[in-house]
Parts: structure tokens; C-alpha cells; sequence
């Protein structure tokens, strides 16, 4: 598999991923930020210094932290699905 960049993102696997949560519909889960520990169709799961915590992928813009340190910003709605079937869809790019 290839390496991680922004024009790929979506092909790839959060989970280990540094994640900043920088747009909401809901308020309280804006400025939430840390490691991608899980991440199921709907949502993904944080570690951060209070636990972890759950946020829905369709209401969360995110900046996310490439292991080269690139921070990329994505709607959460695109990162909607499962890890696995978001490699068959494509993508037109939004940033």
C-alpha cells in the first residue's frame, strides 16, 4: 500500500492518526482532539487526556495529522462507510 499524502487520505486507515476536530453541528464536540484508536461506519473513536470518546464522522470537519506531519482538513461525510469499502468509492476532491 502506498504512503499516506492528502490526495490519498481517504483510501487510508485512521486508526493511529492524530485527529483535531475543527467544525461541528454540534458545539460540544469541536476543539476535542487525539489518536484515532477505532473507527466503525458512522463514527470515529479518540484517546484523549480525558478518555476516549465517540464522535459522528457526518457532522465533524477534522484536521488530520499525516505521519510526515501534514495536517489535512476533511469533512467527516466523506469519510462516512467502513475503512474497507471507502477504497472502492471515488472521491472527487473537496480540498
Amino acid at each position: 500500500m502506498s504512503e499516506i499524502s492528502p490526495l490519498n487520505i481517504l483510501n487510508h486507515e485512521l486508526i493511529g492518526l492524530e485527529t483535531h476536530v475543527v467544525g461541528s453541528k454540534d458545539p460540544t464536540h469541536v476543539s476535542r482532539k487525539g489518536i484515532v484508536v477505532a473507527e466503525t461506519k458512522d463514527m470515529i473513536q479518540l484517546e484523549t487526556a480525558q478518555g476516549n470518546i465517540l464522535l459522528p464522522k457526518d457532522v465533524c470537519v477534522f484536521h488530520i495529522k499525516l505521519p510526515d506531519g501534514t495536517t489535512v482538513q476533511v469533512d467527516g461525510n466523506l469519510l462516512r462507510g467502513r475503512p474497507e469499502d471507502r477504497l472502492k468509492k471515488r472521491h472527487k476532491r473537496r480540498w
